[in-house]
């Protein structure tokens, strides 16, 4: 199996390359550290007693490893609520947002409706639209939702007032044509041929070919509803509905010790590491397959 790279040896034993090269990997690592540094002196921070987080000069090490703000941090804060508050809103976005891109993406590039380029644009326009501008109207919309049923309905301090405003990604929608644009017509020809429906193609036929797309696109969606912080703080009011990233921040306003809320965003970033971790293969497959066909 023949393995392609972006330099052949013969360019490989250039010194201007050699020297390119070593000047790339010294800039990658720089950059690397200016991320990690900030991380690893939150989990120090945690680790610290309460006592020594203003001495001076700072110190990485106190000499001692001090594991009660974790332990403040799971009993006294209401952590489990905010996980649990936080793993309802990103489950609903995230299998909202692959459901309704997934079908949205295939009308636009197998069924081709009446207007499909214009309602393309219509959504890819949203995509220049300050998401701050946004907040007033869609406030106002989840507080007088028009439900079918309930002309007025109120759903701010709600798992749907949190939820609905972000189920649709134009960016996903995007990125799904893109893929199912390159899957081949013929298939999907012969299987309307054989009598299947356009839900049965795509249930047997389109699904199981997008399982790296549907995973990349569903971490980086995870991701960034995890860390949503701005939305969540318009719209809940009631403390037993805060996010992580909301109780974080209500933790500050309330005084809490440092090092206990350190330890807070610390059990906060674990998941997102762990999630990238386990999926970091599928995560390079899902971008090879959208950026890199022919």
């Amino acid at each position: 199996m023949e393995h392609r790279t972006l330099l052949s040896p013969s360019d490989r034993r250039n010194t201007g390359v050699k020297i390119f090269m070593v000047l790339a990997v010294t800039v990658m690592v720089i950059c690397a550290a200016v991320m990690v540094v900030p991380f690893l002196w939150m989990v120090a921070t945690s680790l610290a007693p309460a006592q020594a987080l203003f001495s001076w000069p700072p110190k990485w090490f106190y000499g001692t490893l001090d594991f009660s703000s974790y332990k403040i941090a799971w009993l006294h804060v209401p952590f489990a609520t905010y996980i649990f508050n936080s793993v309802i809103y990103c489950t609903g976005v995230v299998a909202g947002q692959l459901v309704l891109s997934s079908l949205a993406a295939y009308a636009f590039a197998k069924l081709r409706p009446p207007l499909g380029k214009f309602l393309l644009i219509l959504f890819l326009s949203t995509l220049m639209i300050p998401a701050e501008s946004l907040l007033i109207p869609l406030y106002l919309v989840m507080k007088e939702f028009p439900a079918a049923s309930l002309p007025h309905t109120n759903l701010i301090s709600t798992y749907w007032g949190l939820i609905l405003p972000t189920v649709v990604s134009a960016f996903n929608i995007l990125i799904m044509k893109s893929f199912f644009e390159r899957l081949p017509d013929d298939l999907i020809d012969a299987a309307r041929l054989d009598g299947c429906s356009e839900w049965m193609i795509f249930r047997r036929i389109v699904l199981p070919v997008s399982a790296p797309i549907f995973t990349v696109l569903g971490i980086f969606s995870f991701i960034t509803t995890w860390n949503s912080f701005f939305w969540p703080l318009i719209v809940l009011n009631d403390p037993k509905l805060y996010t992580l990233m909301l109780g974080v921040n209500k933790m500050v306003e309330a005084g809490e010790p440092w090092n206990v809320v350190m330890a807070v965003v610390t059990l906060t970033t674990l998941p997102t590491i762990f999630i990238y971790l386990a999926f970091h293969k599928y995560i390079v497959r899902g971008v090879v397959f959208t950026g890199m066909q022919g």
